[in-house]
């Protein structure tokens, strides 16, 4: 199936994201996240003599370890990625976005979003850049996603909009 002719749903969000002027939609993405599908290095502990206390322990190590990985990966990532960007919509075709950075209409694009802080979550796409409904509010259509990255998008709308319903179920 064609990835343009299918429309994803859209959420109303306010994630963090953080984007830099390419000079082309072909050339290789500056961000390179990490691929999904990976297995916890602690599963392999589980058909082992290892004591339980111990693989909590470490599991919880490895947790803590990844947040302050995660911490200073964004320092690290707003050096390359200067535009900050506060991310009002997204689907799995495009964002709506905020930014004080002057932009303009056209401009190529590669953007990194922070999908999840703890554990750390991002996703990296490219597209063109148009006015949105304001003059600090964006447009961009990705026209350059990796799988996995799209995938990591789809599932944090499906979350977002599980959160919804059950707050809406709630009140």
């Amino acid at each position: 199936m064609d990835r343009e002719a299918v429309h994803h749903t859209s959420v109303k969000t306010r994630i963090k994201g953080y984007g830099r002027i390419a000079s082309s939609l072909t050339t290789e993405p500056l961000f390179r996240g990490s691929v999904g599908g990976k297995k916890h290095p602690a599963e392999d502990l589980d058909d082992s003599k290892v004591p339980e206390w111990l693989k909590v322990y470490v599991i919880e190590l490895d947790r803590k370890l990844d947040q302050l990985l995660g911490i200073q990966s964004i320092q690290d990532l707003s050096k390359d990625f200067p535009i900050d960007m506060e991310i009002i919509e997204i689907s799995g075709n495009r964002i709506i976005f905020r930014s004080d950075f002057s932009i303009k209409p056209k401009n190529i694009m590669e953007i990194v979003l922070v999908l999840n802080q703890v554990p750390l979550r991002m996703a990296g796409a490219k597209g063109l850049v148009e006015t949105g409904t304001d003059s600090k509010t964006w447009v961009m259509d990705f026209s350059y996603i990796k799988e996995h990255d799209l995938e990591s998008i789809i599932k944090f709308v499906f979350s977002e909009q599980r959160e919804l319903i059950r707050t809406h179920k709630i009140r």
